[in-house]
Formats: structure tokens, C-alpha cells, sequence
């Protein structure tokens, strides 16, 4: 009896054992199918797919239960992929790509514009594409022959398997070599030995980089290290970086370092070899990743931060800048490389205004009829040319102008819808001898075209006077009252009342004198007649 009892408990054990494993197998498997990364065409395949059949797992229990999990795609893009991308709400405006990267943008190198926004505002960990703004800090507060001694705290101060070239404690680099292992094989204890020099202690440099960053105008920015090594207050956005790597771009010598594909770094002081240094960046290298154009960028990699790329191209005059933040290391170059073909094949440079170029503004009633002019304005000599990358199919009609003038500069931004797309300056009034007045306002597009971007595209303004300073004094009297007329146009407005009441006054005058003549020729005249 005692046996029957044992074996019939021992049944209903294995029983309960046995359906107990075959239901946890089935939870596991949704579990891990609901966090499994969307592919967005996984669903419209097979609506089917997902649904889990309860008597797979307990069909035979010597199967795993791994066995009853779904199958995942290493390759498919995650959630990010369909996020908004802002851009896409400008009118007008060509769709951008969409991007793994959780946020990225697209920027004009020369002027600032941006072409495509995903995110941009939003704060990301940059990894090493912090040591853009190292090496923009140590370029600008150094000589590249400076010799910097590593110590033995930035050596080891750094993450153990992180990315290094071996430098050890008391080993001497120029600043130069050191650029390079920072740019091209981003070592992070050179990083940090470059910030000691340069700065007198790490935090020291890390309040210069923070300082620059907000000089920028960087507004979600914040540094704490020399490197791009992990720390939860070491954060950016894909425009501040944008606008750093733009920073960057306008020195030669980052220019130079970031589109070398190898440097070999000279035997030291202590290190009796060579190191040879590749760039890491596979988009400036031959391979498969090459990009016709590219001029170099910074890779970066944190678990926490996931893949970031900076990359610089130029293409047809156009000089671009990627970014890309949050991505991973199977989509940070496509996703790069969609960015720079949106730009490049969507875009084309246009002239907005030529630096020397003059428009004549407000004349005077009588100018109109002397020098066929087709619009009231006022007369002004651009400082400096203006360009806007605007897409193929857009005309530069539907761009609208904001003016305003202090202290004799007047500014013109250029805005399709609410988008500043580039701003031009010009210096109002400036002096000129009536020969360059004349073949200004002959020359001028302003008397012919109706904008600004319809004025430059048929500008014909003469190279040679646009180069000339204006001038002061006058070789003729003819000139003289030229300056004194625009001179007197940059009076305030209440000089016409003045004007007026001077006239009166003179011409009252003169009435008055006229009067006094004519009395004292009559007096004269009876005083001669009486003495006859």
C-alpha cells in the first residue's frame, strides 16, 4: 500500500514538474519576442508570426527551451529607425532619409544651415568624438613643437581596455605626434596627458573645453573629461557637436591631421620603435565603407553611449558635416553615408549675396529719373557673400528677408518658413566717388531683380571695384557734393524738417535783404534829386 502511494505521488510530482517547465518555455519566449528590435517589415510578412502555440514546448520535454524562443534579426534596425525626423516639417523641404541613429544631423561646413535634423536637441553621450574639441582646445593654446610628458596619473588614469598606443609614464611626444594618436587612433591617455599640459591639470582643461563650448553657443553641452570615457554628466547633442566639428574644420591644421590615413609616430624617448597610427574612420580609407569626398571625422564607442561618427565630405562646393549619435556598428557609416547622398543629391549652393556688391536704397525722386532705378532702397556694400544650400526644385522667390541696421552694418537673415537659412551684412552709406557710385548702380542687380536671391544669381557686380576701400576725400567739386548728399542721407529722419526751416530762413533772408537794397537804391535816389 505504502508503495502505491509513494509511486502515485511520484506521478503526479513528474506531472506537475513537467507542464510547470513547458508554460515557463512559452513566457520566455514572448519575453524575449516583445524586446526583440522592430523590424518594420517583419509584422506585414506574416501577422501570424507572434502567435505562440502552448503545446510546442511540452510536445517533447527533451527539447530546450531556448528551443521555443523566436528567431531574431542581428540586422534589423531598432526602434529608432522610424523616429520623427524634424526636418521633414519644413515646406518645401526634400524628405530626409530615415536613420538608426537615435539622433543625427546634417550641417553646410561653411555657413552653419542644416539640412536634416532627427532629434538634434537631444542629449547623447559622444564618446570620443569629444577629442574634436581636445585637439581644437590644444591646437589653439599650443605650438605644434611643444614637447608634452606624459605623467604616470594620465597613463593610468585611463579605463583598463580602452583605447590606447602604449605611451608610458615620463615617454615625450610633440604635440603634433600627439594630435594625431588623438585624432587618427584616439588614444585616450594621450588625450589625457595633451589636457595636463595644456591646461596645468585635467579639470583645469575640461573648463576650457566647457568655456569654448558655450562661447559656440552650445546649450546642451557639458564635459568632464579630455576623452569621451563614460561619466553620466559628459553629454552633447548632435547640433552642439555639429557646431564644434564645425569649429574645428575652419583650422588648417585639423583639417590636415583628420584626413591622413596613417601617421607613423618616431621612436621616443623611451619607446625605441615606431608606431604606426591608421584612422579609424572606414569612410576616408579605401574599403568597403570608402566615400568619394570624404575628408576625414572621429569615431566613438562607449557601451553606454553606443557608436557616434563625425564625418566632413565635399562634393560640387558643397563642404558638409554629418553626425550621427546613439548609433550602432552596423549603421553608423550606411546611416552617414545616407546622410551625405541626401545633401549631395538634394541641395545645390546658392548665392544670396557677393561681399563688395552694392544696392542702392531710398533715392532721392530726381535719382530715379538720372540713374533708372527700379526700386526705393537704400544704398549699402555687402561686407561679405551670403550662400544658402537650397533644394534643386525650390526657387529662392519663396525665401523670406528680415532687415535690420545698427551702427551703419545692416543684417539680412534669409528664412524659408521659420528656418534660418544664412545671413548677410552690408555697411550702409558708404562714401563713394561718384565714378564707382555711377558704375555701382549701373552694375548693381539690385535695379533689376526683385530679392536678393534672384539678385545674386545675376550678379555682375566688377571684381576689381568690389576690392576697392571706400574713399573720403574727393579729387573734383562734382564728387564733394556726391559724399555731402550721402552723407546727409545717414542723418537722422529729422533732417528734413531742419532742411526746411534752413531753407526758409535763407530764403527769408534773402527776401529781407532784397528789401533792404531796393530801399537803400530809393533813399540814394531822393537824396540825389534834393541836392539838386
Amino acid at each position: 500500500m505504502k508503495k502505491t502511494k509513494l509511486w502515485i505521488n511520484a506521478l503526479v510530482l513528474a506531472s506537475c514538474l513537467l507542464l510547470g517547465s513547458g508554460q515557463a518555455s512559452v513566457y520566455g519566449a514572448a519575453q524575449n519576442a516583445a524586446q526583440a528590435p522592430a523590424d518594420p517589415n517583419a509584422a506585414a510578412a506574416d501577422p501570424n508570426a507572434a502567435a505562440a502555440d502552448p503545446n510546442a514546448a511540452s510536445a517533447d520535454p527533451n527539447v530546450p527551451a531556448d528551443a521555443a524562443e523566436a528567431p531574431k534579426d542581428p540586422n534589423a534596425p531598432p526602434d529608432s529607425y522610424n523616429w520623427e525626423v524634424q526636418s521633414d516639417a519644413l515646406p518645401g523641404w526634400p524628405t530626409g532619409p530615415q536613420v538608426a541613429a537615435e539622433t543625427a544631423i546634417l550641417m553646410d561646413a561653411e555657413t552653419g544651415e542644416i539640412l536634416y535634423a532627427k532629434g538634434i536637441d537631444e542629449k547623447r553621450y559622444p564618446a570620443s568624438t569629444t577629442k574634436i574639441m581636445t585637439a581644437l582646445i590644444a591646437i589653439e593654446n599650443s605650438a605644434l613643437t611643444d614637447q608634452v610628458t606624459f605623467s604616470a596619473e594620465a597613463v593610468n588614469g585611463i579605463e583598463p581596455g580602452s583605447t590606447h598606443i602604449g605611451i608610458k609614464p615620463r615617454e615625450i611626444l610633440t604635440m603634433e605626434q600627439s594630435l594625431y594618436a588623438i585624432l587618427l587612433a584616439s588614444a585616450n591617455e594621450v588625450s589625457s596627458g595633451v589636457a595636463e599640459f595644456v591646461g596645468g591639470s585635467i579639470p583645469d582643461f575640461v573648463n576650457m573645453m566647457n568655456a569654448r563650448a558655450e562661447k559656440l553657443g552650445c546649450k546642451n553641452t557639458h564635459f568632464v573629461n579630455a576623452n569621451g570615457l563614460h561619466d553620466p554628466e559628459h553629454y552633447t547633442t548632435a547640433r552642439d557637436l555639429a557646431n564644434i566639428a564645425r569649429e574645428a574644420f575652419k583650422n588648417e591644421t585639423f583639417r590636415k591631421i583628420i584626413g591622413t590615413e596613417y601617421y607613423i609616430e618616431p621612436k621616443t624617448n623611451i619607446t625605441d620603435e615606431e608606431r604606426w597610427l591608421n584612422n579609424h574612420h572606414k569612410m576616408l580609407v579605401s574599403g568597403d565603407m570608402h566615400y568619394d569626398g570624404c575628408l576625414g571625422g572621429k569615431t566613438g564607442y562607449t557601451s553606454d553611449a553606443g557608436n557616434s561618427l563625425v564625418t566632413y565630405a565635399q562634393r560640387n562646393g558643397m563642404y558638409l558635416i554629418s553626425v550621427v549619435l546613439a548609433d550602432n556598428a552596423v549603421y553608423q557609416y550606411p546611416d552617414t553615408a545616407a546622410l551625405l547622398d541626401y545633401g549631395f543629391s538634394n541641395f545645390h549652393k546658392v548665392v544670396l549675396a557677393q561681399k563688395g556688391e552694392v544696392e542702392c536704397l531710398k533715392p532721392l525722386p530726381i535719382e530715379h529719373y538720372l540713374y533708372n532705378l527700379t526700386k526705393a532702397k537704400t544704398m549699402t556694400r555687402f561686407t561679405d557673400t551670403a550662400t544658402a544650400d537650397l533644394p534643386t526644385d525650390l526657387p529662392v522667390e519663396k525665401l523670406t528677408r528680415k532687415t535690420s541696421v545698427e551702427k551703419k552694418i545692416q543684417t539680412t537673415e534669409y528664412y524659408l518658413g521659420d528656418q534660418l537659412l544664412s545671413t548677410s551684412h552690408a555697411e550702409v552709406c558708404p562714401t563713394l566717388t561718384l565714378p564707382e557710385f555711377l558704375d555701382a548702380v549701373k552694375d548693381s542687380p539690385a535695379n533689376t531683380a526683385n530679392t536678393a536671391g534672384a539678385a545674386a544669381q545675376n550678379n555682375t557686380a566688377d571684381s576689381a571695384s568690389a576690392e576697392r576701400t571706400p574713399k573720403t576725400s574727393s579729387s573734383s567739386l562734382g564728387e564733394f557734393f556726391q559724399e555731402l548728399k550721402y552723407n546727409f542721407r545717414d542723418m537722422p529722419t529729422w533732417k528734413y524738417p531742419a532742411l526746411i526751416f534752413l531753407l526758409s530762413a535763407v530764403i527769408f533772408y534773402i527776401v529781407l535783404l532784397i528789401i533792404k537794397i531796393k530801399r537803400h537804391r530809393k533813399k540814394k535816389a531822393r537824396n540825389k534829386k534834393k541836392k539838386k
